[in-house]
This record gives structure tokens, C-alpha cells and sequence, in this order.
């Protein structure tokens, strides 16, 4: 059992009314959420709408995972996924709804899923709204979405954005754009790396490069929460080092106030039930 919280820095749910996502194919459950949680020993999760609510409706997400936040005090967090192709002012005004009405920690930029040019006027917007706000951003990295999507596009965001923290989901995602997402973290300090579809190979790169402190363990979907712990003690971390990528960086980094379980109390409840 870790001392330390773990959170689940990324992970995806679709719109409640609707069987499956628009675009990926796929959605799972709060419920189906907590229970990969608590088989696997995560404290917290930070949820976020997945690609295919590209449309306004996605604020019906946005209210479905506040009420899970609600419901999970300390365990679920929110994120805001806006399409900016919707207009300057719906982006502006979501994202201000849900960081400072619903106290979600982070928005995402998802480049693929909405075909987004991240150094585009509507990127911008984005990027806007979460400095005004004070909340970083998440943004699509990987092979899957090029050329949006590759790590080198976002290399004036960094720029122009000195005090944003700019969160790789996938840190790149493949070999290749792996690389260049740790250059680009060696070369900007407000750049982190999501673990998510990184090989360990990767991740260890990646840490013995940049450092631990700006790695952020995340699973994207329940089923692979198992993988995505497994990783981390596959990389040759330190305790203290598994500690921060595990939960304490994204604790700092988003200003979380997790419910940290007793699991072992929890085992031996379980035990004295059997």
C-alpha cells in the first residue's frame, strides 16, 4: 500500500445519454470507474469528455462529471475538453463555468479529435482561457492527429505562454514524437509528460532526461489503469521518484485535495468478511 496518494491523471468518459463516443467507440460508467479504482489501489482520477462531444452538448459531460466530483468527494476531479471551433466566446465561457464553478483542474486540447491546429487563432483561445483562469492545459500528442499533434507544433505555445503549464498527453505517443516530446520538455520547463501510450522505455527516458517531477501517471480508460501503474515500476524509479509520478506531482501541479484510502484497513475488512 503507497503512502504516497495515486491519481489517474487522465482519463475519459462519454456523454451518460448516450451508448458509446462519436468518435473513439467507446465510454464506461462512473461506477465502472470507482470499481477499476479500487481493485487497483487509485486514491484519485481526473475525469475528462472524450473527443467525440464536439459540439455544445458536451456541457451535458461537463455537469455529469461535476456530479460525480460531488458524489466522490477527494476521489473524482474534473477537466474541461471545449472544441474551439465552436466560438471564441462558448470556449471562453465553459471554461471559465467549469474551473470556476465546478472547480475542474485542467482543460484539454484534443488536436486529433477535432482537427485543430494548435498554433491556430481558435488554439489560442483556449490557451487564453486557461491563463485567465489559471488552470493548465492538457493537449493530444501522438502519431495519431499529425501534424497537429506532434510534440515541435507547440514549441511557440511554450513560448508565448511562459507561466501555462502545457501537459503531453502521450508524451508523443511513438518512438520518434516520444523523443521530441522529451526535447521539447529538456527545452521547456513549463512542459509535462502523461504516460499514457508510452512505452516504458520511454517513460524511464523521459525521467532520467527531464526528472520525475514533471511525469504524470495516467491510464485513460479503467481497463488499462493495471498497465499503467505496472509501468511505473518498470522504469528503475526510486521510491521517492514513484511517489511523485504516481500522485504527488499531479497533486501539486493541479491543486488536488485527495481523500487518500486506507487500503490496507479496507483488505482486512475484506478479510474478516471472507
Amino acid at each position: 500500500m503507497a503512502e504516497y496518494p495515486v491519481v489517474n491523471g487522465h482519463h475519459h468518459i462519454g456523454n451518460p445519454n448516450a451508448d458509446q463516443d462519436r468518435t473513439f467507440e467507446w465510454s464506461e460508467s462512473i461506477a465502472q470507474i470507482i470499481d477499476a479504482m479500487d481493485e487497483n489501489e487509485v486514491d484519485a482520477t481526473i475525469l475528462q469528455p472524450l473527443g467525440g462531444e464536439n459540439d455544445r452538448s458536451v456541457t451535458e459531460v461537463h455537469d455529469h462529471i461535476y456530479e460525480a466530483s460531488q458524489a466522490y468527494e477527494g476521489r473524482i476531479f474534473g477537466t474541461a475538453a471545449v472544441n474551439p471551433h465552436l466560438g471564441t466566446e462558448f470556449v471562453h465561457e465553459e471554461i471559465t463555468r467549469c474551473v470556476q464553478e465546478l472547480d475542474f483542474k485542467f482543460v484539454k486540447l484534443h488536436t486529433l479529435a477535432w482537427g485543430v491546429d494548435p498554433t491556430s487563432d481558435i488554439a489560442y483561445d483556449v490557451y487564453d482561457a486557461c491563463a485567465e483562469n489559471d488552470v493548465p492545459v492538457m493537449v493530444h500528442t501522438g502519431p495519431h492527429g499529425m501534424p497537429f499533434s506532434v510534440p515541435g507544433m507547440f514549441m511557440p505555445v511554450a513560448e508565448d505562454y511562459p507561466d501555462l503549464p502545457i501537459i503531453f498527453a502521450h508524451m508523443g505517443g511513438a518512438y520518434t514524437l516520444t523523443q521530441e516530446a522529451i526535447f521539447m520538455a529538456e527545452r521547456y520547463d513549463n512542459i509535462y509528460l502523461d504516460t499514457t501510450l508510452a512505452l516504458n522505455m520511454y517513460v524511464r527516458r523521459a525521467m532520467e532526461a527531464v526528472g520525475a517531477d514533471r511525469l504524470l501517471m495516467a491510464a485513460e480508460h479503467s481497463t488499462n489503469i493495471p498497465v499503467a501503474l505496472t509501468k511505473i515500476d518498470c522504469i528503475g524509479a526510486t521510491e521517492e521518484q514513484k511517489a511523485k509520478i504516481l500522485g504527488e506531482n499531479a497533486v501539486e501541479l493541479y491543486g488536488l485535495d485527495v481523500d487518500k484510502q486506507n487500503w490496507g484497513a479496507q483488505e482486512a475488512a475484506a478479510a474478516d468478511d471472507d
